[in-house]
Formats: structure tokens, C-alpha cells, sequence
């Protein structure tokens, strides 16, 4: 019953007084729609004005960029593929050497074999036989030569001495050669 009393007590309103609440809600309406209009070209406008310089910045980075790469990191990279050649030609001259000499060394191995020793150990072993009867003679030259003269006897014990060291150490390297020729090393 409250809602029908209310309803009773409203009159209701004139045409024209509903025309002018109307007028008014249009021009609170173009207000808003002219405020949302200049809200969206100041957006559009900041936007395309910040496009536009990420654009003019992203360009100059690419500029930059391509003016750098001649810059020093291009010079060191220059310089170290320079030194990279110069180690790789330094590198394959070493090998060559070390196979040279590897060459070399298998020829010596091969001219130094047991089987071409073995004339050499020979010839060794008679040249110490030889070399002891030598000794021997001189010993015993130098003892007859003392006997001949008087007073000799003093030079003749260290004379022999020499003479036995002599033939001694020849008969050590006489055995040595024998020992050798025997085993075939």
C-alpha cells in the first residue's frame, strides 16, 4: 500500500519537463563523448609519438651496429685469425721436421743394427790384440835398452808401470769386445 500512495503523490511529469531532463542526459552525453574523443586522439597521439622514437632509437642501434663492425673487436678478430695462421704454418714446418728427423733416426737405427756391428766389434778385438803385443814389445825393448847402459834402472820401473797400465786397460777392453761378440749384442 506504500507503493501505491507514492505513485498517487508523484504526478507525473510534462512533456516538455521530460524534454529537458532529456536535454540535459544528451549534453551530459556529448560531454563524455567529446572527453572520451580527445582522451583517444591524446592516446593515439602518444602512442604514434612513441613508436615513431622506439623506431628512430631501434634504426640508430642499427646504424650504430653497422658502423661498429669495423670497430676494435673486428681489428682483434682480424689478428687473432692472422696469429692462428701464422701457429698452423709454424705447426705443419715442426711436423715436417719432426718426421725428417724421425726419418733419421729409424736410418740410424737400421745402419747401427747388430749384424753391422759385428765386423766393427772384430776389428776392435784385434786392434786391442795388437795393441798388446805392441806394449809388450816396447817393455820389452825398453829392458834390453836399460840393460845395455848403467844407471838405467831408475826411469825403466816407472817406464814399465806405464807400459802394464797400458796393457791392462787393453786387456779389460779386449775382454769387454769378447763378452760382446759372444752374446751378439
Amino acid at each position: 500500500m506504500a507503493d501505491e500512495e507514492k505513485d498517487e503523490q508523484q504526478p507525473e511529469d510534462s512533456p516538455v519537463a521530460l524534454l529537458t531532463k532529456m536535454d540535459k542526459r544528451m549534453g551530459l552525453n556529448r560531454i563524455l563523448m567529446i572527453t572520451a574523443l580527445v582522451i583517444s586522439v591524446i592516446l593515439i597521439s602518444v602512442m604514434g609519438t612513441g613508436m615513431s622514437v622506439m623506431y628512430m632509437r631501434i634504426s640508430a642501434l642499427t646504424e650504430a651496429a653497422e658502423a661498429g663492425k669495423d670497430g676494435p673487436m673486428d681489428e682483434q678478430f682480424v689478428v687473432l685469425e692472422q696469429q692462428l695462421m701464422l701457429l698452423a704454418d709454424f705447426r705443419k714446418s715442426e711436423l715436417k721436421k719432426i718426421s725428417k728427423y724421425t726419418k733419421q733416426l729409424e736410418k740410424i737405427s737400421k745402419d747401427c743394427s747388430l749384424e753391422k756391428v759385428a765386423p766393427y766389434k772384430n776389428f776392435l778385438s784385434s786392434r786391442e790384440t795388437d795393441f798388446k803385443v805392441l806394449v809388450d814389445t816396447i817393455k820389452s825393448g825398453t829392458n834390453d835398452l836399460a840393460s845395455m847402459s848403467r844407471g838405467s834402472k831408475k826411469w825403466l820401473t816407472s817406464h814399465n808401470k806405464i807400459l802394464d797400465d797400458l796393457s791392462e786397460k787393453s786387456a779389460e777392453r779386449k775382454a769387454i769386445l769378447e763378452v760382446e761378440l759372444r752374446s751378439g749384442n
